[in-house]
């Protein structure tokens, strides 16, 4: 790690900190507890990194598979508050959800496939599935998020604005991710690689330094969007969270006898209709 990387890992564990204090202070995880718990996983991976190269060695084997677990960990407790965010109101809709859970769970096992068979007869091979399994689940993310917003807008369900900043911010570094980890996958994993990979060739040692380079800006590049993302996390916990409220204010019953057909026919047809597709 050069100088800058030093200090923005320093900046990213205050952070971190601040988050996991905005979190628990705020009460966050009575409403939303897989954040909480990847807040959690972020603090406790980033500390646990910074111990075990303060032990071993920044270039040390136990370094190295140390930084891969904890992506992966990070990339799986991201997915679930993800699902989390998904979960929101559409829980409501038994129909709905039970499409949605069941996508979720098919992209989950198509992914962990697909990284099994893009590392497969690589050199760097534990690298270049937990980076294509880190790639795809943050493609995933963005998508699926995206496609959240639209099914709210559309039918008039919107998300509360703590729930829509913590969207937006996860939103944000996937869709950095994305472009930094498939640069890396291309370099890890190209065509080109494996002839000078393991320092077989003399042009192995004048490639090295050039690919140590575009590592170096990826991961300041990352370091700093991830810190942009936690500021926008705990910009969204800056306010004490509202409760749920047990007991909704409804409209008059007249009222909502005239407008509830009109608003919810829509989407309780097609969450009726989901219901009869998903019965075993």
């Amino acid at each position: 790690m050069n100088h800058l990387e030093t200090v923005l890992a320093w900046l990213i564990l205050f952070f971190e900190f601040v988050l996991c204090g905005f979190v628990f202070s705020r009460k966050a995880q009575r409403i939303l507890p897989f954040f909480a718990a990847y807040a959690a996983a972020l603090l406790a991976t980033t500390v646990g990194l910074w111990l075990v190269y303060k032990t071993f060695g920044f270039e040390s084997q136990a370094a190295y598979y140390s930084y891969w677990i904890s992506l992966l960990l990070s990339a799986a407790m991201r997915s679930l508050a993800v699902a989390e965010l998904c979960q929101y109101k559409l829980r409501m809709y038994r129909g709905i959800w039970g499409l949605i859970w069941r996508v979720l769970a098919g992209l989950s096992t198509f992914f962990l496939v697909h990284a099994a068979l893009d590392a497969w007869g690589q050199p760097n091979r534990l690298a270049v599935y937990f980076l294509t399994l880190d790639r795809d689940l943050d493609i995933a993310a963005v998508a699926i998020l995206a496609a959240l917003l639209i099914i709210h807008n559309y039918y008039g369900l919107s998300l509360e604005p703590l729930q829509k900043t913590i969207a937006a911010g996860i939103c944000f570094i996937c869709a950095v991710d994305v472009i930094g980890e498939t640069m890396l996958r291309i370099l890890l994993a190209g065509y080109l690689l494996p002839l000078f990979a393991a320092s077989r060739t003399p042009l192995w040692f004048a490639l090295k330094p050039r690919f140590d380079r575009i590592a170096d800006l990826w991961s300041t590049i990352h370091l700093i969007s991830f810190m942009i993302s936690i500021g926008i996390w705990c910009y969204a916990l800056r306010e004490p969270v509202p409760a749920t409220s047990k007991a909704p204010v409804l409209l008059p019953a007249e009222v909502y006898r005239e407008m509830s057909p009109a608003i919810n026919l829509r989407l309780s047809a097609f969450n009726d209709r989901l219901v009869e597709l998903l019965k075993p």
